[in-house]
């Protein structure tokens, strides 16, 4: 390499920003059409060690090869995190397709390791209805696009744990938590979103943090592997403010992820951007209640009214009268709506956890929204992690107006520390019964029955009041836990109450 060709690499390596022809050959004193000749000869000759990024208006860019051999898939530690981090770049370019050349070369070993890493990585994918493709024109990953974002989520969530974010919610299985995630992207989109948050003071919740995450290291992988091509879906689903706060926010993240990686965001990027933030603006709207009434929707109302109107007929319980979770349901339904409409997909963190505590509910809220879709109430399909969230509407208005603890009275010879001993067992055995009182059989009027549903006594007695009784031992022992828990069944299910699990 000639003194002037390494003089302009140092240029540009100083600088770290495009910088134009003409700035080199001021610099170098020679004319700009000796700089062009010189960078087509960097980029042909030395394009093993040195990338040179061109763009219209701005210049040159240098991205160091040599550098990111150093700097990332060559510190790997052992076979898992290359695979791990393999799989986060397939899911990145999903549907785009790659080949085993270029995985081997971007990775820094053979292709039969490559293929002996895709029977690790099948078996990683699997569980999230992923499958991995290998076909004549390359490689990739088969499955929706809710269920990548599931997975990618899963993987940055474990990344963003290990770096010590507060984001801990998301249940990582041992496959993925055990193995240290190294991707330099990550920490570079990481930096952008903290620096939007101090701009902008822009406190993203999870699951959209997630979801932007995921958006932003889609973008880059995209770029990365075609930088030219434009994405398959063009569709617009509404023009652009360039007047809104959204817009302004947008921009600079824009800007700052070209700045960083060395490219220009395609139109529909920026829009799949924009979109998301007006998501997240939309729903942290109706989460503070600001001006709610100059953006309900009627169509959303009514939405609403039939999803509720569904589950009250499904389950019996009428949850068509409570008012409150007519107004909450119909708040988040304008953001769930604005999300499926522009295909926004937000992961929900404790999808497991509605699913095994509030099972019943759940799939009420899963078969209505199924019977919404077969009437043509509403034409997009609801995803788990939108009835998820959904659930816990319906699961508060049940808590709420059914789910009340059990009045009882705990009678004993004396009312002794005996007694309140039982009553400490109880409390920790039950959570859902209230002891309100604690009497001594002496003292016990008739008027100490009226507002209990159970007696619970140590002592031998002959009840004058229409109260059921249950004869307990001071120590609690099992017999007198399962009568107890007996009595509960039969009480809830007499009020025609809804079970839990």
């Amino acid at each position: 390499m000639s003194n002037r060709k390494s003089e302009i690499i140092e240029i540009l390596r100083k600088e770290c920003r495009y910088v134009t022809a003409s700035e080199l050959a001021t610099k170098l004193c020679v004319s700009t059409k000796t700089i062009y000749r010189d960078i087509q000869e960097l980029s042909e000759k030395y394009s093993s060690d040195y990338r040179i990024r061109k763009k219209e208006n701005a210049g040159y860019f240098l991205d160091e090869i040599m550098e990111s051999k150093g700097s990332d898939y060559a510190q790997f530690g052992n076979p898992e995190e290359r695979r791990l981090n393999l799989v986060l770049f397939l899911l990145s370019i999903t549907p785009c397709k790659t080949s085993i050349q270029k995985l081997s070369d971007r990775y820094y070993v053979s292709q039969s390791s490559i293929i002996n890493d895709f029977k690790h990585i099948e078996a990683t994918i699997r569980p999230y209805n992923l499958h991995l493709k290998r076909e004549k024109d390359g490689t990739y990953l088969n499955g929706d696009q809710l269920a990548v974002y599931r997975l990618m989520s899963v993987i940055i969530e474990s990344y963003l744990k290990y770096v010590g974010d507060p984001f801990n919610q998301y249940d990582i299985p041992d496959c993925i938590k055990n193995i240290k995630v190294i991707n330099a992207n990550l920490s570079k989109i990481k930096e952008i979103l903290h620096e939007i948050h101090v701009e902008h003071d822009l406190v993203l919740d999870q699951p959209y943090y997630l979801t932007l995450f995921c958006s932003l290291l889609t973008i880059i992988e995209k770029q990365t592997i075609n930088p030219y091509a434009e994405n398959g879906d063009k569709k617009t689903y509404e023009e652009i403010d360039e007047d809104s706060v959204i817009y302004e926010i947008t921009r600079n993240i824009a800007t700052k992820l070209e700045l960083a990686h060395s490219i220009e965001l395609r139109r529909s990027e920026f829009y799949h951007l924009y979109y998301v933030l007006k998501a997240y603006r939309l729903n942290s709207h109706f989460l503070l209640n600001l001006d709610n009434e100059n953006v309900i929707s009627k169509k959303v109302e009514n939405l609403a009214r039939q999803l509720i109107l569904n589950v009250t007929q499904d389950s019996g319980i009428q949850f068509i009268d409570d008012e409150e979770l007519m107004e909450r349901l119909t708040l988040h339904l304008h953001s769930m709506v604005y999300r499926l409409d522009h295909q926004i997909y937000i992961i929900n963190p404790i999808l497991k956890s509605i699913h095994s505590n509030f099972a019943n509910i759940y799939n009420l809220v899963k078969r209505s929204a199924k019977k919404i879709v077969k009437d043509k109430i509403y034409d997009k399909e609801w995803t788990d992690e939108e009835i998820g969230y959904i659930t816990l509407y319906f699961q508060i208005s049940y808590d709420e107006r059914f789910t009340h603890k059990i009045p009882i009275l705990i009678e004993c010879r004396s009312g002794s520390c005996t007694s309140h001993l039982l009553s400490g067992k109880i409390k920790s055995s039950f959570p859902n019964i209230l002891v309100k009182k604690i009497i001594g059989q002496q003292q016990i009027k008739q008027s100490d029955y009226e507002d209990i549903e159970l007696v619970i006594s140590t002592v031998k007695t002959q009840s004058t009041v229409d109260k059921p009784t249950i004869l307990v031992s001071p120590i609690l022992n099992n017999e007198d836990k399962y009568r107890i828990n007996q009595f509960i069944r039969d009480y809830y299910k007499k009020q025609g109450m809804l079970s839990h699990s």
